[in-house]
C-alpha cells in the first residue's frame, strides 16, 4: 500500500513538471530584431525605386487642408523635395535633405534634418506662434512599388504616397494640379450643390480646402461639418471617409468637361454648382466684358460706345463695360472710365433652362447714379448701347463648377454672345 503511494505520488509529480511546460515553438525563422531590420532595409529599397520619386498627399492633421509634396529618395540618405503652395508664396521651390528609415515599435519613416519647405509643417513657429501641428516622423503602414502608406507618429494622421510616372515634370505636375484647382474652387462661389443620391447638402468654403457640409434645413453656424480635402491630379480627396445619407465617399474625379466632381466610387454622388441663372442674379462679382470671346456685333456696339466716351472725356481711359451686382441697384449695366464708374439699374430675371432676360425700366426714374448720368447725357451711344445689350440670353460658363466666366447668347440667334468674365 505504502509503495504503490508512493508510485502515484511520483507519476503525479511528473505529470505535472510536463503539464507546466510554458515554452511555445518558434513560428519566426528570425527574430524580432532581424526582421526589423530587414523590414526598414525593405522599405528604404522601395523608397528609392521610384526613379522620378513619389507624390506625397500630406495632411498636417485630420482638420487641416492637404498640401503636396514631391519627394526623391536616394540610398545615400539624402531627399529632395518640392512644393508649390501659399507657404513657398505659390513658387515652385526644391530643396535637399535628409530621411532615414529608422526601428521603433515598427518601421519609421523619419525626415531627420530641417527643410525649409517640408519641416515647416511640423515647426510649432509656423505660422504666427501655432504651428499647422503635423508630423515629421511616421510609421510606415505599407509599402509597394507604388504606394506607400504611413501614419503620422504624433498626430496619427494617415499619409500616402504614390509612385510618380517615370516621364512626369516635377514643375508640370504642380501645373496639372493648378489647373485641377482652379477648375474646382474660387472663392467668389459660395458653395456646390454634393448630391448624394437623391439628397443634397451644400458645400460652402472649398477655397480653403476645408468643406464645411450643411445638410437640408441645417444651421450653418450650429450644424455645419468641417471635411479637409486635398486636390489631386485627377479632382480632390477627403482626408477621411465622409458617410451622409447612409453613403460613403472619399475620392472624386473632375469630369471631363468640368461640370462635375463625381465619386470614384458612386456616380450618384456628385458635386455641381448653383444653378447658373440663379447665381447670377446674386452674384456680388463685376462681371467685365471679355471682347476676344464675343461676336462682332457686340464688338462694334462697344467700340462705337468707347470712341464716343474717348471723344467726350479725353482724358478718361475706357476701362471696360460690364454687369454687376451693386449696393444702389441689386443688378447694373457697369461703365468705367479710368477711376469713375457709372452705374445703369437692369431687371435681371431668371428663367427655366438657364434662360436670364435683361431689361431697361421703363422710364429714366432711378436708371442711373451721378456718374452714370452724365456719361448718358453725354453721348447718345451709352443709351443705344445699353438697350443692345438688352434681350433674352441663354448663359452657359466654360468653368462650371467656378464659374469664372459666362457665355450670354441671344435665345433667337446663336451667332450673337458676348462673355462675361470677373
Amino acid at each position: 500500500m505504502k509503495t504503490s503511494y508512493l508510485y502515484l505520488l511520483t507519476s503525479l509529480i511528473l505529470f505535472s513538471f510536463a503539464s507546466c511546460k510554458i515554452e511555445e515553438d518558434n513560428i519566426f525563422s528570425e527574430s524580432a530584431a532581424v526582421r526589423l531590420n530587414n523590414a526598414k532595409a525593405d522599405y528604404k529599397k522601395i523608397l528609392c525605386s521610384a526613379s522620378n520619386g513619389w507624390v506625397m498627399e500630406y495632411f498636417p492633421t485630420d482638420a487641416t487642408e492637404g498640401y503636396t509634396f514631391l519627394m526623391k529618395f536616394n540610398e545615400s540618405g539624402a531627399v529632395s523635395i518640392a512644393a508649390k503652395n501659399k507657404n513657398t508664396d505659390n513658387s515652385y521651390k526644391t530643396e535637399n535633405s535628409l530621411y532615414e528609415i529608422i526601428a521603433d515599435n515598427a518601421p519609421v519613416l523619419t525626415f531627420n534634418t530641417y527643410n525649409s519647405i517640408f519641416s515647416f509643417y511640423a515647426n510649432p513657429e509656423n505660422p504666427t506662434g501655432y504651428g499647422y501641428g503635423g508630423d515629421y516622423e511616421f510609421i510606415v503602414l505599407h509599402a509597394d512599388s507604388n504606394e506607400v502608406k504611413l501614419k503620422g507618429k504624433k498626430r496619427g494622421t494617415y499619409i500616402f504616397l504614390h509612385k510618380l510616372d517615370d516621364n512626369a515634370s516635377w514643375q508640370g505636375y504642380f501645373a496639372k494640379l493648378e489647373i485641377v484647382n482652379r477648375a474646382i474652387t474660387n472663392a467668389n462661389v459660395n458653395f456646390l450643390n454634393l448630391i448624394v443620391a437623391t439628397d443634397t447638402l451644400k458645400a460652402y468654403q472649398g477655397n480653403t480646402g476645408i468643406f464645411a457640409f450643411l445638410e437640408k434645413g441645417g444651421d450653418f453656424i450650429a450644424d455645419k461639418k468641417f471635411a479637409a480635402f486635398i486636390i489631386t491630379s485627377y479632382g480632390l480627396r477627403f482626408h477621411t471617409e465622409q458617410n451622409y445619407y447612409g453613403k460613403k465617399f472619399q475620392d472624386f474625379a473632375l469630369s471631363a468637361d468640368s461640370a462635375r466632381l463625381v465619386s470614384k466610387t458612386d456616380n450618384a454622388i456628385y458635386f455641381h454648382a448653383p444653378v447658373l441663372n440663379n447665381y447670377l442674379k446674386a452674384s456680388t462679382s463685376t462681371w467685365k466684358i471679355d471682347t476676344t470671346r464675343t461676336s462682332s456685333n457686340f464688338k462694334t456696339r462697344l467700340q462705337a460706345l468707347q470712341a464716343a466716351l474717348k471723344k467726350g472725356y479725353s482724358t478718361k481711359k475706357f476701362e471696360y463695360f460690364g454687369i454687376a451686382n451693386k449696393t444702389t441697384y441689386a443688378n447694373a449695366f457697369v461703365i468705367k472710365l479710368s477711376s469713375t464708374e457709372g452705374t445703369y439699374r437692369i431687371d435681371f430675371s431668371e428663367k427655366p433652362n438657364n434662360i436670364v432676360e435683361i431689361a431697361l425700366p421703363t422710364t429714366t426714374v432711378n436708371l442711373y447714379d451721378n456718374n452714370g448720368k452724365a456719361f448718358y447725357n453725354k453721348t447718345t451711344e451709352v443709351a443705344t448701347t445699353l438697350s443692345y445689350f438688352c434681350g433674352e440670353y441663354k448663359v452657359s460658363s466654360s468653368t462650371p463648377l467656378t464659374i469664372n466666366s459666362v457665355r450670354y447668347e441671344r435665345s433667337n440667334n446663336s451667332n450673337e454672345y458676348f462673355t462675361m468674365s470677373r
